[in-house]
């Protein structure tokens, strides 16, 4: 079973004046899980670096230095990390409703508030602070207002912030939390932003300013990442194991048909602005790429941060890159690889044609439990109008099929390969069928031994009279005791001489002294030459050295 999937192509406005229709065949059976997990794992996901300006997307390489394990995340797996965790929580809501910093009292008050931290004691709250700070999670800082006393001023009353490694780290674990209760779609309206965003690229850098070009490019990225990750998340849905039960559930039937249109307008869609962005990708120049490169490298470095360690120049252009080629082989085959809507779209068909299998399927299991009483009644009907047995016996095979089956598998040549010939106009077959016991044992003819010392003798003078014609054909090529194979470079030698000529070498060049021996008992020895010979022979011609060989004895011996 196929199902076709159609979708217009852009309009004589977009690309050109043809508009088409593309087809896609989708089989019932396919393996879209394992493909779509290799988009999301990243095999198919675009890497690169500097060179990719070139027109080539490399593969980035890991930077080995850098994988070591992160201390600022050590609290999330630490035995007390329930409490850590807490006080994290804590100070990135203070953090986010701009109250920077919260003091240990501050603190404690706030974890009080919950049952389990209910009898927390403020030695136990420092001894986190401090293990936090150890991890570089938080950064203290002594409260100066306070201090009333020197005492007071030696025991240091800090108060405590969040690292920009830990805020990156809580957002993690917050998006991880609420990963199932926030839904994703897939938005057409992100294609129409990114598409209009590449058509006005070259005037976009041409006459826009540093800091508005860097704002066009962030809005860019942020479309194109919103687009692959909503696709990524709303495809992974399906392929996950609840979504696998929900696919087979009879509960799907009711939506069947939501799904199937939704998938369908949004793949519409990516068909028609991707190849609008495919062209707007392909007809950028590299100078006007290179001035895109250049002048966003300027506008980040441009930038003014409170961090102490700067980016240098080679991390930001790195990034840069590797933005652009992510976007550029999501749209545009690059290195014999397809893009990556390529196979969204393909996915999602499959996905589809996965979402009517499923339904015909569940359909035909619910009509299953249908009763079969009145086609039971009918049957009975029919038998009881059976004048005879034999009457009876044709109709239950008609309706039931034969009661005794005998299956015999055989392979063998059909006499032709045509569709359109009957069965019953070709010859019929016969096959010997042996019992399957292991007591049986095909019988087997005995006859006598036939003499056969004729035929021998017959065999026996042809042989010897072919060695006698060709020891005299070799007898002929032979001067004064020398065979050279220049000298037969005119004539038509017959193709039992290349036999021999071919084992003669062979011999020889075995033998340090490049000598040997005949069939015919003539000892000679080969010598080498450095030109070439064309030796025509019956069945062709064979270029070789053009040795020669000198026979010992008399020539006619």
């Amino acid at each position: 079973m196929f199902l076709v999937s159609s979708a217009l192509y852009p309009s004589k406005d977009d690309v050109d004046s043809t508009p088409r229709t593309h087809y896609t065949l989708l089989p019932k059976q396919n393996k879209f899980t394992i493909l779509y997990c290799q988009l999301i794992c990243g095999i198919i996901k675009p890497k690169s670096t500097k060179s990719s300006r070139k027109g080539q997307i490399p593969t980035m390489k890991l930077n080995i230095d850098n994988m070591t394990n992160i201390p600022a995340a050590s609290y999330l797996t630490a035995p007390e990390a329930k409490l850590y965790r807490s006080i994290m929580r804590i100070l990135y809501y203070e953090k986010e409703s701009y109250h920077a910093q919260m003091s240990t009292n501050d603190i404690l008050t706030a974890l009080q508030q919950y049952k389990s931290f209910a009898t927390l004691s403020m030695e136990k709250l420092k001894a986190a602070m401090q293990q936090l700070t150890n991890w570089g999670c938080v950064s203290p800082l002594q409260d100066p207002r306070s201090v009333r006393t020197i005492e007071e001023y030696l025991n240091k009353v800090y108060r405590y912030s969040l690292t920009e490694d830990a805020v990156m780290i809580e957002r993690m674990t917050l998006t991880l939390e609420h990963m199932f209760s926030e839904g994703t779609t897939l938005s057409s309206s992100l294609l129409v932003r990114i598409n209009h965003d590449l058509r006005n690229i070259s005037s976009v850098v041409n006459e826009k300013s540093n800091k508005d070009l860097n704002e066009w490019w962030r809005n860019l990225q942020e479309d194109f990442k919103r687009l692959s990750k909503n696709y990524n998340d709303y495809i992974h849905s399906f392929c996950s194991t609840n979504g696998e039960k929900w696919l087979n559930s009879v509960a799907f039937l009711e939506h069947k048909d939501r799904f199937i249109e939704y998938l369908r307008d949004f793949i519409t869609q990516l068909q028609r602005y991707s190849i609008q962005i495919e062209n707007n990708l392909k007809k950028l120049s590299p100078a006007t790429k290179e001035t895109l490169f250049r002048r966003l490298i300027e506008s980040e470095a441009e930038i003014p941060r409170t961090t102490t360690e700067r980016a240098s120049m080679e991390s930001i252009e790195n990034n840069i890159i590797n933005d652009w080629n992510a976007l550029y082989t999501w749209f545009v085959s690059a290195n014999g690889k397809e893009a990556v809507c390529s196979y969204a779209m393909e996915y999602t068909n499959q996905i589809i044609s996965k979402m009517v299998n499923n339904a015909i399927l569940l359909m035909q299991l619910q009509n299953t439990g249908i009763s079969k009483k009145h086609e039971y009644r009918h049957y009975m009907e029919m038998f009881a109008q059976c004048e005879t047995i034999e009457d009876a016996h044709c109709l239950s095979a008609h309706a039931f099929g034969v009661m005794n089956i005998r299956h015999y598998q055989y392979h063998t040549d059909l006499e032709t390969d045509s569709i359109f010939e009957n069965a019953a106009d070709l010859a019929p077959q016969q096959f010997i069928i042996k019992p399957i016991t292991r007591s049986y044992q095909p019988r087997i003819k005995t006859a006598g031994v036939s003499m056969k010392t004729w035929e021998k003798s017959i065999s026996k003078r042809q042989k010897l009279a072919q060695l006698s014609q060709e020891r005299d054909l070799i007898t002929s090529y032979i001067k004064e005791n020398r065979l050279s194979l220049a000298d037969l470079a005119e004539c038509a030698i017959p193709s039992t001489m290349r036999t021999h000529l071919l084992k003669w070498i062979t011999i020889a060049c075995q033998n340090p002294s490049r000598t040997g021996l005949t069939d015919f008992g003539k000892r000679f020895r080969l010598l080498s030459s450095a030109e070439k010979v064309t030796l025509h022979f019956e069945d062709g011609d064979l270029v070789m050295p053009a040795y020669t060989f000198e026979f010992e004895g008399e020539q006619n011996e």
